[in-house]
């Protein structure tokens, strides 16, 4: 659920703001003051429009509790599944294999905008001033930059001029960085099937088919991969946590219909060879039923988390 509402810039933000109130030193029964914050949301990276709203979503999913006088709030009650949800998206955080990972296909998606762009880093550390230099909200570190960079560069990704003392000037993206930007979502599955020529053919009434043109035996493969079946099983999670009326606010008929379409989901990827036409058509049920909900922090998480699963296949 936490890595779902991550997914959309107004559940980061949220979550971010959880973590925030948890770093405040409690008064008596988890409760906190927050009049400084009041006074200078930008302090902590909020404005004054969103803090409201925000600190409104965290008491509606029972994360906190305030009551608001005319004057303001001036302290909430921490909740335990706030104070949860707060360690468990630190955790993510600081995952260091997530932020090793994400690095690099953050490096490599820069780099490729860059190129599209025409213009010309000098330094791969130029990365560190683009928005897009972050995990989950925390910036990435030089050492995380550099250890990407080398990796992306060992692998054939990206090209530059090593320095004496390391560094990497003038970084560009090669050939086969643009192909691993633009054929998959990361730059580690790209080498899945290092050395294996294969073909993307549209044939009429099939989705993702491949051809393996060097193989002796031709078959058409209609299939995830591993990293696509984790994707899915991400929906499937959060559609069990998320997809009902309590949580996203559909229907109780929305809600049935969910369990069935995440029991044919779950199903699918359960065999031997997973068809991905199906299991697009399901996850995208899932986020017609989400769109019906009027938990709109729900609905977005939710409906993002589907769109980047639809997107890996």
């Amino acid at each position: 659920m936490i890595e779902a509402l991550a997914q959309s810039g107004s559940g980061l933000r949220q979550l971010h703001l959880m973590t925030v109130l948890g770093g405040f030193e409690p008064t008596v029964d988890h409760q906190v003051e927050i009049g400084d914050l009041e006074a200078d949301p930008s302090r902590w990276g909020f404005t004054d429009s969103s803090l409201g709203g925000d600190l409104e979503a965290l008491q509606s999913r029972g994360w906190i509790e305030f009551w608001p006088t005319y004057s303001g709030i001036g302290s909430v009650v921490l909740k335990q599944p706030g104070i949860d949800a707060a360690r468990e998206f630190q955790q993510l955080q600081t995952d260091p294999v997530r932020r090793y990972k994400e690095a690099r296909d953050a490096l490599l998606r820069w780099l490729y905008e860059a190129n599209l762009s025409g213009s010309a880093p000098s330094g791969v550390q130029d990365f560190l001033l683009s928005p897009t230099s972050s995990y989950l909200g925390s910036q990435y570190t030089e050492d995380e930059v550099r250890r990407a960079a080398d990796w992306l560069l060992e692998k054939g990704y990206i090209k530059g001029h090593r320095t004496y003392v390391g560094s990497l000037l003038r970084p560009s993206i090669t050939s086969a960085g643009i192909d691993a930007v633009e054929t998959v979502q990361s730059a580690s599955a790209a080498l899945t099937g290092a050395g294996i020529t294969v073909n993307n053919i549209n044939v009429t009434g099939s989705q993702g088919v491949n051809l393996s043109v060097a193989s002796s035996h031709v078959n058409q493969s209609n299939t995830l991969t591993q990293n696509q079946v984790d994707e899915v099983a991400k929906v499937i999670d959060s559609a069990r946590a998320l997809l009902n009326s309590s949580s996203m606010g559909i229907s109780r008929d929305a809600e049935a219909e969910a369990r069935g379409v995440v029991d044919d989901l779950d199903e699918e990827i359960q065999q031997e060879s997973p068809r991905t036409g199906i299991i697009k058509g399901l996850v995208a049920k899932l986020a017609d039923l989400a769109a019906t909900g009027t938990v709109q922090w729900a609905v977005d998480a939710f409906t993002a988390l589907t769109q980047h699963a639809i997107g890996m296949m």
